[in-house]
């Protein structure tokens, strides 16, 4: 490329010192800009590695908690896993607080069957991974399902309903 004293020595001399002056922090700004966004870019991947290593982790975790992909547990069972530290780095990890592990194990049991298994505790748990907002959705929706279930058995006992017709 041309040399810098190419480049500024002619508006250092023939046109004015501050126009020089100019032009080497326009090339000053212009590479820090550059840097930046380099930077930025950099610190980007790396977050969303550890994000994924972060997540297989966790999943990898939650799978140990169940002896096979087909054991169904019920509450009782479950709850006696809430003392293991695997589980409670698991539900660490995904920002819900052990406390709320009741409402949890109902929001994960979409079946209502009363007990779940290594997928439904996975997929329920990926589902509500995050701060409040994600649970509070969650129990939201279960409270959604809940009431519409209850519209239903409302509507089969109306007398003008079109079952009774």
């Amino acid at each position: 490329g041309i040399d810098w004293d190419a480049l500024v020595v002619p508006l250092l001399k023939q046109v004015h010192w501050l126009l020089a002056l100019l032009f080497v922090l326009y090339i000053a700004v212009a590479l820090l800009a550059i840097m930046n966004v380099v930077t930025g870019v950099f610190v980007d991947s790396v977050l969303a590695s550890a994000r994924a290593d972060k997540e297989q982790y966790l999943l990898n975790n939650a799978r140990e908690l169940f002896k096979t992909a087909d054991e169904e547990i019920d509450w009782p069972a479950f709850q006696g896993k809430l003392s293991d530290p695997k589980m409670l780095e698991f539900f660490k990890g995904i920002d819900v607080d052990p406390s709320e592990a009741k409402g949890i194990f109902k929001l994960i049991d979409l079946d209502e069957s009363g007990s779940i298994n290594a997928d439904e505790f996975l997929d329920g748990c990926v589902r509500l991974q995050g701060p409040s907002k994600a649970l509070e959705t969650a129990v939201l929706l279960q409270e959604v399902r809940n009431l519409r279930k209850d519209m239903m058995r409302l509507e089969d006992c109306m007398p003008g309903s079109s079952k009774h017709e």
